[in-house]
């Protein structure tokens, strides 16, 4: 799978992209408990994901 470009010229990594995905995916459904949790633990693995690579997409301008 290829890096997507963002802004800036910072490009994304794939498990971002993927992560953003599932969560667009997340957002259709209904709210509920189930989406609540699901919805905290992908932002967990975003913040993980940043971390790892060191790329800063989780850290505030």
């Amino acid at each position: 799978m290829p890096t997507v470009f963002r802004p800036h010229g910072r490009a994304m990594p794939p498990a971002l992209d993927e992560i953003n995905r599932r969560i667009r995916l997340l957002m259709d459904e209904p709210a509920n408990k189930r989406r609540a949790e699901e919805y905290t633990r992908l932002l967990m693995l975003w913040t993980e994901a940043t971390m790892v690579n060191g790329s800063g997409w989780g850290t505030a301008a």
